[in-house]
């Protein structure tokens, strides 16, 4: 008959074993998407407005979302990990005249935020961000942007975008760097590296016991504009 000490400690071994191989399979399975950037290589395409003034519309396709980028803890802070999730359901418009970007809105849909572990997109519709109770994030310019000169097919330009966020139902003002690049049909933007306080948007970082989440992150977002 088995010493009941050693089945004691025979159930916490395959406890402990089981544990960390999920753990192991959470932190080293799935990829880390880069952060968007517009490609140097990109050419103009026929078509589309003889000038670029005008207002335009996100236009749905796969490189087009809104993400998060955040660090997850594991093993009492000695493996980090980049945990990245995105949602393609973004709408919002875009108004430009001469070198000036003068109107901004964008909104993302998080109840539609996927990553590479189905876990994760789960926790986060009840803890967290809380998607089923604050669905949609926002963006509103708050300042014209001026660029430098006015878009050119082909050419990329960088600024910085002064404006409001809504998140988890809070708004701030926040900065976002960007790259806007003219194609001709499309205005692309890419902007990376927006910084996100959880506790200025009154968000918990998660913790379930066996990860837990910086108290900070960044937004990044990939958006292709058409003619409105």
């Amino acid at each position: 008959m088995l010493h009941p000490i050693r089945w004691l400690i025979g159930l916490v071994v395959l406890v402990v074993l089981a544990a960390g191989g999920v753990a192991a399979w959470y932190v080293f399975g799935g990829s880390t998407p880069a952060k968007p950037r517009l490609s140097t290589s990109a050419t103009t395409v026929a078509g589309g407005p003889a000038s670029v003034d005008g207002t335009w519309r996100v236009a749905p396709g796969g490189n087009v979302y809104v993400a998060y980028r955040m660090t997850e803890v594991f093993a009492g802070d000695v493996v980090h990990k980049t945990a990245v999730g995105k949602t393609p359901a973004v709408s919002g418009t875009l108004t430009i005249a001469g070198n000036k970007v003068t109107a901004v809105r964008v909104s993302a849909d998080l109840r539609q935020l996927t990553s590479d572990q189905s876990r994760r997109d789960n926790y986060i519709h009840a803890n967290g961000i809380e998607s089923d109770r604050f669905p949609t994030a926002r963006f509103t310019l708050t300042r014209p942007i001026t660029l430098s000169e006015p878009l050119r097919k082909g050419a990329i330009q960088k600024a910085t975008a002064t404006g409001s966020l809504t998140l988890h139902g809070v708004t701030r003002t926040v900065q976002v760097p960007l790259e806007a690049r003219w194609n001709g049909p499309t205005v692309e933007v890419d902007a990376s590296g927006i910084p996100v306080l959880l506790a200025d948007y009154e968000i918990d970082p998660p913790d379930t016991g066996i990860v837990k989440v910086d108290d900070h992150g960044s937004f990044e977002l990939a958006l292709t504009f058409a003619p409105a």
